[in-house]
């Protein structure tokens, strides 16, 4: 099957496109227009990823290219915490396949950056042009879907639902972090960041 023909895979790229497209320019967005388009794409990004189904073992191999480096996973949970403020709280990932496990705790903004992370390498692999990396990245991301960061995207869903529809997004929130705290870490971040390319 030629990936770059299939519907779902297509409809699926546009929105994953579209929900990093967002998230890299999180910081531009108030905390309740933000909060209320992550709310509307977390759901579709859940629906479109189930709709693409499995290509046959031998259509999903091949060398999948990591895109995302650590800075800008950090750079890219920092901006989203920045954004939610004291809304970025912890919240319970609960793995209903291991119920004996104790649930995994993680910030909003963990959860965004990791759901970021899987999409935003696939959609590079895709932008490739090689078929063999985008087939190999799309199977990837279906099984980490189904083990690691569906599950995760659930969990934020349900927080960020919450926040929709019993928080009050207009009250202002002040972070305890001090605008010239937020300007040397974009400052570190920048300087690191080129420093590694």
């Amino acid at each position: 099957m030629d990936i770059y023909s299939d519907k779902s895979t297509l409809e699926f790229v546009t929105v994953a496109a579209e929900f990093c497209a967002f998230v890299e320019k999180a910081k531009k967005f108030s905390k309740k227009d933000f909060v209320t388009k992550l709310h509307k794409m977390l759901s579709l990004i859940y629906l479109k990823t189930t709709l693409l189904t499995p290509f046959s073992g031998a259509d999903s191999e091949g060398e999948v290219e990591a895109y995302l480096s650590e800075y800008e996973y950090e750079y890219i949970k920092r901006n989203v915490s920045l954004v939610l403020g004291q809304s970025d709280s912890y919240i319970s990932i609960f793995n209903a396949a291991s119920v004996d496990e104790e649930t995994e705790q993680a910030e909003l903004s963990d959860c965004v950056a990791d759901v970021y992370h899987n999409l935003k390498n696939f959609v590079e692999n895709y932008r490739s042009l090689s078929e063999e990396s985008a087939k190999a990245s799309r199977a990837e991301l279906l099984s980490d879907f189904k083990e690691y960061w569906g599950v995760k995207l659930l969990s934020l869903l349900t927080a960020v639902h919450h926040l929709v529809y019993f928080t009050d997004l207009d009250e202002e929130e002040f972070s305890e972090e001090t605008p010239e705290a937020a300007k040397n870490f974009y400052s570190d971040f920048v300087e690191n960041y080129h420093k590694k390319i």
